[in-house]
């Protein structure tokens, strides 16, 4: 009977039938209704670990581009100096951090920080005017 979930209740009573001396190997196994192989297992991983159960599994997916911290930085640049423009950002990191990031990787980083493009925007309109026309200006050359 392939995949089937055997419960982990089951498992350390088999293991704790087979310790104690009383019953075979096979008796165990016709008792418990699994494979020598699942035994073998069990008390492999109960060995080695001191539990029956697998580990929980950390870590699935692709790797995050920037750290925590790098996230951190980012939201408190935007908090403190807001800009209109994510490439004023993506040059911040490159300069002060030494990381190539890509536009779109900051921008899930504000979504993931909860915070929106239009949000940003507005903060850097409240800011002042004339640095931002001297930036747009600078990159439309």
């Amino acid at each position: 009977m392939p995949n089937r979930r055997i419960s982990d209740d089951l498992k350390e009573a088999a293991l704790r039938l087979e310790d104690r001396g009383r019953d075979t190997t096979e008796e165990v196994l016709e008792i418990v209704g699994f494979s020598r192989s699942t035994l073998y297992r069990a008390r492999k991983r109960k060995i080695l670990t001191g539990w029956v159960t697998k580990a929980v599994a950390h870590g699935r997916g692709r790797p995050r581009t920037l750290a925590e911290q790098d996230a951190e930085y980012l939201v408190r640049l935007a908090k403190h100096k807001p800009t209109t423009f994510l490439d004023e950002y993506r040059d911040r990191l490159e300069r002060y951090r030494h990381l190539p990031a890509s536009l779109t990787t900051i921008h899930r980083t504000f979504e993931r920080a909860r915070m929106s493009l239009k949000q940003i925007q507005k903060m850097a309109s409240e800011c002042s005017p004339m640095s931002r026309t001297n930036y747009s200006r600078r990159i439309s050359i």
